[in-house]
């Protein structure tokens, strides 16, 4: 049985519904969930775009998008109009360094889920 991800809204209260969020915290729980969801080889990595409705794939940020269930503006990061992270603790420069793996080294999602595993605390 899937479990719902538990997810911290702007106003600081838990927000256990399927609705999608426009402001999330990378919580504990959440980045756990996210490296796990990276290993499994439940999504097809893609690059260039967080999820690609031609060839139903997914960038490494893509898929937190997915699993958090994170509503942004941007194609590529997660990020509002502003150029701010939809992320509390995922700032706009790790998301670059993340897509940089992603999208041109082509770094496999083992390997960035290993780098997010030891990198981001």
């Amino acid at each position: 049985m899937k479990t719902l991800l538990e997810i911290i809204d702007t106003t600081g209260t838990k927000n256990i519904l399927n609705t999608p969020q426009t402001m999330t915290t990378l919580t504990k729980k959440l980045k756990q969930e996210w490296i796990k969801a990276l290993r499994s080889g439940k999504y097809k990595q893609g690059q260039n775009e967080l999820y690609s409705n031609y060839d139903d794939t997914y960038c490494c940020l893509g898929v937190l998008q997915k699993i958090g269930n994170i509503d942004c503006d941007d194609s590529e990061l997660l990020q509002d109009e502003n150029d701010r992270s939809c992320v509390r603790g995922l700032t706009s420069k790790v998301q670059q360094r993340l897509a940089h793996m992603n999208d041109n080294n082509r770094e496999d999602f083992r390997t960035i889920a290993n780098w997010i595993e030891k990198y981001l605390s």
